[in-house]
């Protein structure tokens, strides 16, 4: 474990020392040590200090040195001229990169779910509508099923109707024809009534002048 991080703290050396969370430049590494303390090692850095970076006459300008302990976990990154720390705090950039196309595809799944959420309402109202629709088209149904059933009875009531129409019609008819029937029996009966009465009217008169001794009346 010390020979491999020993191989990679020669890689640290002759390289500028940047604090993300300070935000400034710490030092120049002239050289390292590892250090050892249980299971755990640390990075002993050897640096230049930078003075005056950015001002004065002598920008940049290397001062006394310094020595600085630090966690392989520190280490954001290692460019070829720079050492980035984030002292544990900050995370390696590839991961600050994932984490930035997490966070877009996160977003992105935010917009999509609110478009579809939109919809899911729009798409709610519209089910709303049609539900309604649909109720007072049941209800019109049923409305239509009850007309149909009070037609059918009436057209059942009506042809009832008509068959006793009919009957009655023919039972009129029936009467009539017994009515004809009657007056001429009835007119039968008249005249042999009469043509009976005139006989025995003639009758007893004859015998009546018969006993006086009187001639026969003749009827006309």
């Amino acid at each position: 474990m010390v020979e491999g991080s020993e191989a990679k703290a020669n890689q640290l050396i002759n390289k500028f020392v940047i604090s993300l969370t300070e935000g400034k430049i710490l030092g120049f590494v002239t050289d390292i040590n590892v250090e050892v303390e249980g299971d755990q090692f640390y990075f002993i850095l050897k640096m230049k200090l930078v003075e005056n970076l950015g001002k004065g006459e002598h920008p940049g300008m290397f001062s006394n040195e310094k020595k600085m302990k630090i966690r392989p976990s520190d280490i954001v990154n290692v460019g070829p001229d720079v050492i980035i720390l984030g002292n544990g705090k900050v995370p390696p950039l590839r991961e600050i990169e994932r984490l930035t196309q997490i966070a877009e595809e996160y977003n992105a799944l935010v917009r999509e779910l609110e478009t579809k959420e939109r919809l899911i309402e729009k798409l709610k109202e519209e089910n709303y509508s049609l539900t309604k629709q649909l109720d007072e088209l049941q209800r019109e149904l049923r409305k239509l099923h009850v007309m149909k059933e009070d037609f059918e009875h009436l057209k059942e009531q009506l042809v009832r109707q008509e068959g006793q129409l009919e009957m009655a019609k023919d039972y009129i008819r029936l009467l009539e024809g017994l009515r004809h029937d009657i007056d001429k029996i009835k007119d039968d009966v008249d005249k042999l009534i009469q043509s009976q009465l005139e006989e025995i009217v003639r009758t007893i008169i004859n015998e009546e002048l018969n006993a006086r001794g009187l001639k026969k009346t003749s009827f006309i």
